[in-house]
């Protein structure tokens, strides 16, 4: 079976666990992956988040504690006609319209990241592995930015974010695809060790 074949098929599994889930227990791992996320970031970070989707793991909390402390949080936009992702800076969660794919997105006017370092970047995604492996919801979004961004920043450290449901034995994977340097749910929290 081709690699593209298996991530469809562990994609659609994840997506019925997730579903399957009980809506509190849910809220409860975001709740406290937000709360180990807050103590392993050091106050004055600036931060590449997101905000979730409905199938990813809540950490509004976390996006709510770290802009009331004062970090600096970008979430994800897709702009432009090939609706390619970029990063705009969040003042707040309020001012945040719907963007490209009604996720709630930074308004046009908000500071764009470009290509300027950031502290941490914390990664969605539809499954994860111990290995650091992510397998991405299929668009190709993330991989691309990811890439582009590892480059001008090698040493900035990627962390994959999900649900314990969402942590498998073994992800398959492309050569597009990038590794993360921690794997963190609200029970593990993983260190990946990267060779250069």
């Amino acid at each position: 079976m081709h690699k593209s074949e298996e991530k469809k098929i562990l994609r659609q599994e994840i997506k019925k666990r997730i579903d399957d889930m009980d809506t509190e227990k849910r809220h409860g791992e975001g709740r406290t992956l937000s709360r180990i996320l807050l103590k392993s970031i050091p106050e004055g970070s600036t931060v590449c988040a997101y905000f979730p989707l409905k199938s990813e793991v809540d950490i509004r909390l976390l996006l709510k504690e770290l802009l009331d402390r004062g970090d600096t949080v970008y979430l994800p936009v897709f702009a432009g006609a090939d609706t390619k992702m970029i990063y705009r800076k969040a003042e707040n969660l309020h001012n945040l319209p719907p963007g490209e794919f009604t996720i709630p997105e930074p308004p046009k006017s908000a500071e764009e990241l470009g290509d300027k370092e950031v502290d941490i970047i914390l990664v969605p995604g539809r499954a994860f592995d111990r290995q650091g492996n992510r397998l991405g919801r299929g668009s190709g979004g993330y991989d691309t930015w990811l890439e582009w961004y590892k480059k001008h920043h090698p040493r900035t450290p990627l962390w994959g974010t999900c649900l314990q449901c969402q942590l498998m034995i073994e992800v398959p994977t492309e050569p597009h695809d990038v590794l993360m340097n921690a794997v963190i749910t609200a029970n593990d929290y993983i260190e990946i060790s990267l060779k250069d």
